[in-house]
């Protein structure tokens, strides 16, 4: 947990800095993302070891109304930028850090779902979820760096775009809901 919050607040002050020189709005709206996703980890890693069972499932609730509230923020962002006819474009340094990133949250995020399922600790499920919402918006992001960088045809950016990010949104969304109506029925449980 400590490892991902690192790269978390390393890849958002990268963006952020990238948001500033590039004047990218859409860099600037991904710093933004994994500041507050860092800052839901931060929340996390203080209540691990000595909140009660209770405490960590209003943890757990509230890191995914934190990823389903950043989730609609993104959406937003993408309609904004794709059909105002803003281009996601980075230098390409960046290009390489976002799928270094990319590649190593995803494969983390996957073995941590397959290693960590047997656990039942609600802090360490929602520290899975917000690594696994982390590298999803991150394959969004790089597919969209990638193709602006390399690709010829518009039709076929704004396709892939639309595509792969009603793909991502439909996942957290899932992922969040699914996430509060556990957290939900645990501290009800819990309360009686």
């Amino acid at each position: 947990m400590y490892l991902s919050l690192a790269l978390n607040l390393a890849y958002a002050v990268l963006q952020g800095v990238s948001g500033v020189v590039n004047r990218s709005v859409w860099a600037g709206t991904l710093a933004f993302y994994y500041l507050v996703l860092s800052a839901a980890r931060f929340s996390l890693l203080l209540g691990h070891k000595k909140d009660n069972s209770r405490q960590k499932w209003k943890r757990y609730r509230s890191s995914a109304f934190i990823m389903l509230a950043l989730n609609f923020a993104l959406l937003g962002i993408h309609c904004i930028t794709l059909y105002m006819g803003h281009v996601i474009t980075y230098p390409g340094y960046m290009i390489y850090a976002m799928a270094a990133y990319t590649f190593y949250t995803a494969v983390v995020a996957i073995r941590n779902v397959a290693v960590y399922r047997e656990y039942k600790d609600p802090v360490l499920s929602a520290s899975k979820a917000l690594s696994l919402a982390a590298a999803a918006i991150s394959v969004y992001s790089l597919q969209s760096a990638m193709i602006s960088a390399f690709g010829d045809s518009e039709s076929f950016r704004i396709t892939m775009s639309n595509c792969v990010g009603a793909c991502v949104f439909a996942l957290i969304c899932a992922i969040s809901v699914f996430m509060i109506v556990r957290g939900t029925r645990a501290l009800k449980r819990r309360q009686s």
